[in-house]
């Protein structure tokens, strides 16, 4: 299995660098995680340093939609994600609607998926889940299910969005 994904990881390390070896007076971009690491460090002069990057210059493709932001690197429907897609180059930044309890229009990409994109089930929200934590069970998040029209816009504006996962068979929160 090992050796299979250094495979993939090969080629697909290869066919980035062809085009670049064949435009190599072209200017390359860095994506957001560098930037990310950069905004996460101490202040220092190193930091101060490498935040003159942030402003470019960037090129907009002709055609590239960043659909929940920069979903695959960071949380979707965040703001992180969105300004992510933005330096990645995206032209369009586009998010799914839903709404919350009080009518009221949120990017999520679904409308019960709290449980597993956001720290709903760590802070006192979890108590307005369609369908709590049972805690008397030996796998008390096996059918939880919180969604945006369990709570209000300002309750939702409260929660964290962390990257899509989850464990219906976890004893535990952690």
């Amino acid at each position: 299995m090992r050796l299979i994904q250094i495979l993939i990881a090969t080629a697909v390390f290869s066919a980035l660098l062809s085009p670049l070896a064949s435009h190599a007076d072209e200017k390359i971009q860095l994506g957001p995680r560098p930037f990310f690491l950069v905004d996460d460090m101490a202040k220092s002069t190193l930091k101060t340093k490498l935040q003159q990057c942030t402003n470019g210059p960037f090129y907009k493709t002709n055609f590239s939609i960043g659909h929940r932001g920069a979903a695959m690197q960071f949380p979707e429907h965040t703001e992180q994600s969105y300004k992510a897609a933005a330096k990645m180059g995206a032209g369009i930044v586009e998010c799914d609607v839903t709404f919350t309890k009080d009518k009221e229009l949120v990017c999520r990409h679904s409308q019960c998926d709290l449980h597993t994109t956001t720290n709903i089930l760590d802070t006192p929200l979890a108590e307005k889940c369609s369908v709590k934590p049972d805690y008397s069970s030996d796998t008390p998040f096996a059918n939880v299910k919180c969604c945006t029209s369990d709570i209000t816009v300002a309750e939702f504006k409260t929660l964290k969005g962390k990257m899509d996962a989850g464990n219906s068979k976890a004893k535990t929160l952690a």
